[in-house]
């Protein structure tokens, strides 16, 4: 298998997981968003859309992150990440559903200002999409102080979906941009103790080091 992918992007990370956590053996191509590789006829010609990832499977060709994790579910399905009883698979999903429908729109309000320009113009906005976050990290820091993965007993595809994500919004929170605005958003760990003991369950995993966004490590 070949996947194409970004480094930071969130999309891409949760393939990149879901991989790692299968032990799938893959070709990793990384796409140069400022060179504008992402917009490459050769790029466009797998995915009109210019996004990642894509994952290439001989005949295959896939891109959307949720077509890339259930094709590498049916793939290889053990081990399982959307779960083996129906009770577990509904868990599962309604977890990716929550940070689809309540986290995404509130954190990309969030990220973009701090990462591409706009925080003078769009700082109240920001503030309220950061409340809306405090609320979900909320509920993520209440489940997990009482379990160790957020649907059920081993880490699945409810897990490589939000983890991503925070961790973009812990970046952006702790950009020098935010703080005049008091976001709190830039240590997770500090706040929601049991959500950090998590981020270090995720990142203990094998293979998480060939998954972490490059550009961040040299930024470090």
């Amino acid at each position: 298998m070949e996947l194409y992918w970004g480094s930071g992007s969130p999309f891409a990370w949760r393939a990149l997981l879901a991989l790692e956590w299968k032990k799938i053996p893959y070709t990793s191509t990384l796409i140069n968003f400022s060179k504008g590789e992402h917009k490459a006829p050769s790029f466009i010609a797998m995915n009109p859309r210019g996004k990642v990832p894509v994952l290439r499977d001989g005949d295959v060709t896939l891109y959307e992150t949720l077509a890339v994790l259930n094709y590498l579910e049916r793939k290889l399905p053990e081990p399982a990440l959307f779960g083996r009883t129906p009770a577990e698979a509904a868990a599962i999903w309604r977890e990716i559903s929550e940070c689809i429908y309540y986290f995404e729109q509130p954190a990309f309000a969030v990220i973009a200002p701090l990462f591409f320009g706009g925080v003078d113009e769009k700082a109240e906005a920001m503030k309220a999409a950061a409340g809306s976050l405090h609320g979900e990290f909320a509920r993520l820091e209440n489940i997990l102080t009482t379990a160790n993965w957020l649907a059920g007993d081993k880490p699945s595809a409810a897990d490589l979906w939000w983890y991503p994500e925070t961790m973009l919004v812990e970046r952006a929170g702790a950009n020098a941009a935010a703080q005049p605005l008091s976001l709190d958003l830039g240590s997770i760990a500090k706040r929601y103790p049991a959500i950090g003991r998590w981020q270090k369950r995720i990142e203990t995993q094998p293979g998480y080091e060939r998954t972490y966004p490059p550009h961040w490590k040299k930024a470090a």
